[in-house]
């Protein structure tokens, strides 16, 4: 019994390890160049040069789907800037003054987008990026998302470098690192 528990401890060890190594292996690398439209239909190029930092989330299969949920919210309410202002004219997203793009390069993506939309607010149209053409595969590995079942969030300088990348189930230290990185 106690070896099954050392065994079981000894995993999540390993796999925290691996992905706080994914982080570091990330971190410096220059985001590579994507293009696409949003849903809302406008042509948007990755990396965003405009003086802003961004903020990019990266979903690379269906399986990332019920983690990615979980990050929608405070994400939204951190960093997407609301029409009207956010509670009370006040907008929490206007601190940080960053672009904010999700891009979900799930295979077949085009076949199904009619039916994303209809599942997506339109409030996140705007930031929400089909990137058409772009090869799934180079682009996990050139920036080094080993699994394609948990969500990635990169910061971004103006330049396209990554500053900060977390990925996985949200956690609120994990949020803290996106904020702090985004300032």
């Amino acid at each position: 019994m106690i070896k099954k528990i050392i065994c079981i401890l000894f995993t999540a060890v390993a796999i925290n390890a691996s992905a706080q190594i994914t982080a570091l292996e990330a971190k410096g690398l220059n985001f590579p160049e994507i293009s696409g439209q949003t849903l809302a239909d406008k042509y948007i190029e990755l990396p965003i040069k405009n003086g802003k930092k961004t903020v990019v989330g990266i979903a690379y299969s269906r399986a990332a789907e019920a983690d990615l949920k979980k990050w929608l919210n405070p994400l939204y309410n951190t960093f997407m800037v609301k029409e009207g202002g956010g509670t009370k004219n006040f907008d929490v997203a206007e601190i940080y003054d960053v672009n904010f793009v999700f891009v979900p390069v799930i295979a077949g993506l085009k076949n199904v987008i009619a039916d994303f939309k209809a599942s997506t607010d339109k409030e996140f149209w705007p930031y929400i990026m089909d990137t058409q053409k772009t090869d799934i595969k180079k682009l996990r590995e050139t920036l080094k998302a080993k699994d394609e079942k948990i969500p990635y969030f990169y910061v971004l300088e103006d330049s396209g470098k990554i500053i900060e990348m977390v990925s996985g189930a949200f956690k609120e230290d994990k949020m803290d690192k996106l904020e702090a990185a985004a300032e």
